[in-house]
């Protein structure tokens, strides 16, 4: 086994690296699954009918970003394929989507960090065709994870607002 490229035998430096993406992917998708508002039964100001769509479609994302982690694992240095791609790029972008679901239903406004991460994922699978699959994976763990750092109170995510 070549120590530098990972090749040969058994689990290599980049399956290690796929591994590792994976598990961090869905666990950042799951902090901000566990930190979305919850909705104010009290008032019946906000609808909460879209809460638990956002809900599903949060948990079935995190499931596609996990089989995405499969995927990559199976040849993490191999150019993405459709479905690597799909599953590595589209499971956080569906989580994503169902967190804003949950956020919209939850306080009434609709998040544009959620918006501006999906459009970023979008991009992410539009150039993902050239990319390995392993820089795929990092790419699509990066914006989830610049999102839980933004909730964090790490850095300050840019605002629309005119009042700011």
């Amino acid at each position: 086994m070549d120590a530098a490229t990972g090749t040969g035998d058994g689990f290599g430096l980049p399956a290690v690296a796929a591994a590792a993406l994976g598990i961090a992917t869905v666990a950042v998708l799951w902090r901000l699954y566990l930190r979305a508002p919850q909705p104010d039964t009290n008032g019946a100001a906000v609808g909460t009918a879209g809460y638990p769509i956002g809900r599903a479609l949060t948990v079935a994302g995190a499931a596609l970003a996990a089989i995405g982690c499969v995927l990559v694992l199976l040849d993490p240095l191999a150019t993405a394929e459709p479905a690597v791609t799909a599953t590595v790029a589209g499971g956080p972008a569906l989580a994503l989507a169902g967190d804003l679901v949950r956020r919209r239903a939850a306080t009434g406004r609709t998040p544009f960090s959620r918006v501006a991460a999906i459009g970023a994922l979008a991009v992410v699978a539009l150039i993902g065709f050239a990319l390995p699959a392993l820089v795929l994976a990092a790419l699509a763990f990066a914006v989830p994870l610049l999102l839980a750092l933004g909730a964090s109170g790490w850095f300050r995510l840019p605002s629309l607002s005119v009042r700011d």
